[in-house]
């Protein structure tokens, strides 16, 4: 007899979030627990609801002042309160916060302003002299603020507490959009991506009804607060009466001091994260802790069973783009069977999801295609790009570029890129299986594949390779890594160019962004060992 479908627990059809919006959900949040911290930093900085909700209140009486509904407010911030104050204020406002990444430079920060069309920009004081050096070419950008002093006072100075804009009053459009993100350019220009309301509120509530969060829980976030994910965690941790723990910027030696020292029970991560932290010599004290389980965009397959084994909890795997927020994750229930299997879960409520071919058709199971997504709370598009906005949104579902195959009891499997794949001689070569691989081993920290042109087979593959601290090409010699690699790889797949780094560059979300890797050269074999040349084969 066939065993049934594993699916989520029917009862999660229930939502745990009412509120109409992330600015009403706030303050009936602050207003329930005023005296709880809702931010608590590795530093020591601690942040109750009340003053947390006061500082909204003010800035965003501030605000409407200077901007209209729908304008672009700019935020280039460290890891401070004032970056979710300002985040708050601007929805409140009626404005939508435009993310950037605290290492842009002058060419990613004029794209952002400028094709945002930013009035306002809120900004560190580590970054005046960029902004200065910008203002000729953003004439939209009427407003600079420059976050000064002891948080959580930066904003302080802006707006009166007697002209505050009450947050449980306010008249906020749902619809509205909150939040443009510039997509990590992997494979082209970044775009805006537009986030609204119902997107937060869906996150926030499938993370509290998946996953469940209590009072006593604290939830840490070690990401950049100008990517997507602290947001959703701010705004569950409210609504569960909880504190979020924050890292000012990840780091692997300071990790599981900050998850011990702040009695952290949930942990949420993507990327390479895992890998990092498995590079750290195992301690007496690996399992000392409060954590109950990890939720992780990206689990390394092959390091799975290492992960659970040497912190003795489940790592869960989830799906999700900042297009789509959380679409797949794997139960609790089923974590420890999955361990191992690659699976990133099964659809979330509320979402449908279809692996098709490039006709649009249905593949069977155990198949390869690209993955789609139907749900409530998806992006709205993109910024200025009707043209990528109708690429991506089509026929009523969202095309993620992602393929993946669906197993015969429904459980998805993430594969990599749609175009991330190289044709070497007829065959295709996942860059995601090939990097994975060469992560697991010991001496290498990190690895991106790509495609060089080749005029005998259409395409070669190279592989850069980031060693560990402390390893030099001498301990991992070119050739090691290629056997490495045959023991392992159909031949075809094993990689002819190698190329070492001292570091790779990342996107905002810590993934290796391969267009900045294209880029830096017209020839890609140039400064690469070649392995056909050296070993003749």
């Amino acid at each position: 007899m066939t065993a049934a479908a594993p699916q989520w627990t029917p009862a999660l059809a229930t939502s745990a979030i009412g509120a109409p919006d992330i600015v009403r959900l706030t303050a009936d949040a602050c207003a329930r627990h005023p005296d709880v911290p809702i931010l608590v930093f590795e530093d020591g900085v601690s942040v109750t609801r009340a003053e947390f909700l006061a500082r909204i209140e003010q800035f965003a009486g501030w605000l409407r002042t200077r901007i209209e509904p729908g304008d672009r407010v700019a935020i280039m911030l460290d890891n401070r309160t004032e970056f979710m104050i300002a985040w708050l204020a601007v929805a409140a406002a009626g404005g939508m916060l435009v993310s950037m990444n605290v290492t842009a430079g002058e060419y990613d920060a004029t794209h952002v302003l400028r094709d945002s069309e930013a009035r306002v920009a809120i900004i560190g004081e580590g970054v005046e002299a960029l902004f200065a050096s910008l203002a000729s070419v953003c004439p939209d950008l009427a407003d600079v603020i420059v976050v000064r002093g002891p948080e959580p006072r930066g904003l302080a100075v802006y707006g009166d507490p007697a002209q505050r804009l009450d947050l449980a009053t306010a008249d906020i459009d749902p619809a509205a959009i909150t939040n443009v993100y510039y997509t990590s350019g992997t494979t082209g220009p970044p775009k805006g991506c537009m986030l609204a309301h119902d997107y937060w509120l869906r996150f926030a509530d499938l993370y509290l009804r998946l996953y469940g969060l209590a009072p006593e829980d604290r939830l840490l976030c070690c990401l950049h607060f100008f990517y997507g994910d602290p947001p959703w965690q701010l705004l569950a941790s409210l609504h569960a009466g909880s504190t979020l723990v924050v890292m000012r910027r990840f780091s692997v030696s300071r990790f599981w001091d900050v998850v011990d020292r702040h009695a952290v029970t949930r942990v949420f991560g993507l990327a390479s994260i895992p890998s990092l932290l498995l590079k750290a010599p195992p301690g007496d004290r690996d399992r000392d802790h409060a954590v109950d389980f990890a939720l992780q965009i990206g689990v390394p397959t092959n390091l799975h069973a290492e992960l659970v084994a040497r912190w003795g909890f489940p790592w869960v795997e989830g799906y999700g783009l900042t297009e789509t927020g959380l679409v797949v994750g794997m139960p609790l229930e089923h974590a420890d069977e999955m361990t191992g299997s690659g699976s990133i879960g099964l659809p979330c409520p509320g979402v449908d999801a279809r692996v098709v071919d490039d006709e649009l058709v249905d593949v069977a199971d155990g198949e390869p295609g690209e993955l789609l997504i139907r749900a409530p709370g998806l992006m709205r598009g993109y910024l200025n790009r009707p043209d990528a906005t109708a690429d991506t949104l089509r026929h009523g579902w969202l095309h993620t570029g992602d393929l993946a195959r669906r197993d015969a009891r429904g459980f998805l499997y993430f594969l990599g890129r749609k175009k991330d794949i190289i044709r070497r001689s007829g065959e295709n070569v996942a860059a995601a299986e090939v990097e994975q691989l060469l992560r697991s081993h010991p001496s290498v920290l990190e690895a991106a594949v790509v495609a060089v042109p080749d005029d005998l087979r259409g395409e070669e593959v190279k592989a850069y390779v980031a060693l560990i601290d402390g390893a030099r090409q001498a301990d991992l010699p070119p050739e090691e890594i290629v056997r490495f690699c045959a023991d392992r790889l159909a031949r075809y797949k094993v990689p002819r160019f190698l190329q070492y780094r001292q570091e790779l560059p990342r996107t905002p979300s810590m993934r290796v962004k391969k267009s900045e890797l294209l880029q830096e050269t017209t020839d890609l074999r140039a400064g690469a060992w070649d392995r056909e040349q050296t070993l003749g084969w």
